[in-house]
């Protein structure tokens, strides 16, 4: 896999996870440092390109929108779950919604008896964190796969140090599909940037469709090149 990045397309649709790729991971996600040039690249990407730019993330909307200011970007939250198009529609998959409540519940006494270890509730979905608890990984998975069983419409994801139960049938591959039949995305060449597993969805659709993919970091990848962050925001910031 080559790690010298292609020629930005003449007509691109820029799509960018945000955890890991747009900031570093953090220990907790809320002490994520969103460094200025992220905000400057995103900024100049969206003017240049008539805003076909959106973050893709798992994060819920809120919380892109409380790190990104005073930009209101394109999002897809949550996975895909929730996402706002360009005219600042935000379209909500509901479907799951009573799933991923009882779900919760069911981990909520692992939580409450390993400190460091993070239950995030979110819109349409919810996250068990363990990064600050590494070595209980398998307690964690063993867990989330109890609580989503019998529970009917709810897939789980996971992820660095995550694991999270969405509805069914909603990935960020989705949500690219969805951007790219609306303006401004439609009838650009797509252009994903993403660090973890969970952009693979999206990597697989992107490459479906011509279009460039690109893994931030290591790791196994259907993308089609390779880099890191510094060499991403060098890369976009000769587009923007």
């Amino acid at each position: 896999m080559p790690r010298s990045l292609p020629p930005i397309p003449a007509n691109p649709a820029f799509f960018i996870d945000f955890d890991g790729t747009l900031v570093q991971i953090a220990a907790r996600p809320d002490l994520v440092d969103v460094e200025p040039v992220v905000r400057h690249v995103l900024e100049s990407l969206d003017d240049r390109f008539g805003g076909a730019v959106a973050v893709v993330t798992g994060r819920p909307l809120d919380v892109v929108d409380g790190f990104l200011p005073p930009l209101k970007l394109s999002v897809a939250a949550e996975h895909g779950s929730v996402r706002r198009d360009a005219k600042g529609r935000v379209h909500v998959d509901q479907r799951g919604l009573g799933a991923v409540k009882r779900a919760a519940a069911r981990l909520e006494p692992l939580v409450e008896a390993n400190p460091g270890l993070l239950l995030e509730p979110k819109l349409t979905s919810v996250a068990l964190h363990y990064r600050q608890r590494p070595e209980l990984a398998e307690a964690c998975k063993m867990a989330v796969e109890a609580a989503a069983t019998g529970v009917a419409g709810l897939a789980i994801l996971s992820g660095k140090m995550i694991y999270e139960l969405r509805p069914e049938g909603v990935d960020k591959g989705t949500a690219v599909a969805a951007f790219l039949a609306e303006p401004p995305f439609a009838g650009r060449i797509p252009v994903y940037a993403g660090d973890d597993v969970t952009d693979e969805h999206a990597f697989a659709v992107v490459n479906d469709l011509g279009g460039i993919t690109i893994k931030v970091g290591d790791g196994d990848t259907a993308a089609q090149y390779r880099t890191d962050r510094k060499g991403l925001f060098a890369w976009l910031a000769g587009a923007a």
